[in-house]
């Protein structure tokens, strides 16, 4: 598991449902699960990592504590090319950021970056001004 990367995950317990998993952390002082997932918050599962390759890991949620939202949550590290074949229509204005970021890192980095900090060309962004192709960031 690495927090600069963006995963894209399934969720156990709404088969076919998928999402976007952002700077996943696992917190030392009770082994939950912390991670962002756009457009949606702060998500915080219970439970433990049961495998950890880096680009993939698995986390076994505790039924008994997070019910209907347990089972085994199977993060896979995203890249330019799932983002611009499927992923991109899970998130709000993907289509746009599919076509602005020019790799996976690029990916990355406007996954990190807090909602809504992303402008089209032409918008002020106080914050940063690194451009690719008709979007700032």
């Amino acid at each position: 598991m690495d927090y600069r990367k963006a995963y894209w995950f399934e969720q156990p317990h709404m088969p076919g449902m998928f999402n976007v998993a952002v700077q996943p952390i696992v917190d030392p002082r009770d082994g939950r699960l912390h991670f962002a997932v756009p457009d949606s918050g702060i998500w915080a599962l219970t439970g433990k990592v049961i495998k950890d390759t880096g680009d993939y890991f698995e986390f076994e949620c505790n039924d008994s504590v997070m019910g209907a939202r347990g089972g085994t949550y199977k993060f896979s590290a995203l890249d330019i090319k799932t983002f611009r074949k499927e992923t991109w229509k899970w998130i709000a204005q993907g289509k746009d950021i599919a076509e602005c970021c020019q790799n996976t890192a690029d990916l990355h980095f406007w996954q990190k970056l807090e909602p809504g900090r992303w402008k089209r060309t032409g918008e002020k962004d106080t914050a940063r001004t690194l451009k690719i192709k008709n979007v700032h960031f």
